[in-house]
């Protein structure tokens, strides 16, 4: 199983949102920003990035378990 590809696209994803999310402080800088920021970007990021900690603690255990089978087989 290969996790780099999606993993990839989910960070650069994650990136491009950041890149908008921080261009909008600029037109849009005022309390119901700040809420949705605090209710929904935050914890969407927070999700992403848990997510791509996941994915690669994922991909460390798959290489380990296809190396340990490599070696037992």
């Amino acid at each position: 199983m290969k996790f780099g590809g999606n993993r990839g696209q989910l960070y650069d994803a994650q990136k491009t949102a950041r890149a908008r999310w921080d261009s909008t402080t600029e037109i849009w800088n005022d309390s119901t920003r700040l809420e949705f920021e605090q209710q929904v970007w935050e914890p969407l990021d927070d999700a992403v990035s848990g997510a791509l900690a996941a994915v690669d603690q994922l991909a460390v255990l798959f290489t380990q378990i296809r190396q340990d089978c490599e070696f037992s087989s």
